[in-house]
């Protein structure tokens, strides 16, 4: 059984990540720490943080400089390796016009727009190239069929 699931992003700044995802997206910060495996477990940003973990809810994700992560796992990760890749994230938000304001300048991947399916979203690229959904409910939900 799976308890848990944490995305671990690779990330080239630790702290510019942190602003688009606490700051902008609103996440919570858990902890984060320092080279020398200092941490702040009180929701601070520790000076030259190397790593993050964010939640809300019951979800966790963690950001980890490039560097620090492929001196972590050489066998799987480069300091040559390009954060951003494959991978998109989806946060479903109470308000998205309160979350995009938030976030100030940023890279549109897709425009704001209300879905077939009841929520109004719009994609956008993180400091490091991910793309990043964003969306809170906005009319009717399709019906299921049985």
């Amino acid at each position: 059984m799976v308890n848990s699931m944490s995305p671990n992003l690779m990330v080239t700044n630790v702290a510019k990540s942190l602003a688009f995802y606490a700051d902008g997206i609103g996440l919570e910060i858990a902890f984060t720490v320092d080279p020398e495996q200092r941490s702040d477990m009180d929701g601070g940003i520790i000076p030259n943080a190397i790593f993050a973990s964010l939640r809300t809810g019951v979800g966790e994700m963690m950001l980890q400089d490039r560097n620090n992560m492929a001196a972590d796992a050489p066998a799987a990760f480069s300091v040559e390796d390009t954060p951003g890749g494959t991978l998109s994230l989806y946060f479903r938000v109470d308000d998205v016009d309160a979350v995009i304001a938030r976030l100030g300048e940023i890279e549109v991947v897709k425009p704001l727009q209300l879905t077939w399916y009841g929520m109004k979203e719009i994609w956008v690229r993180d400091p490091d190239g991910y793309v990043v959904t964003i969306g809170s409910p906005d009319g009717d939900a399709p019906e299921m069929s049985s």
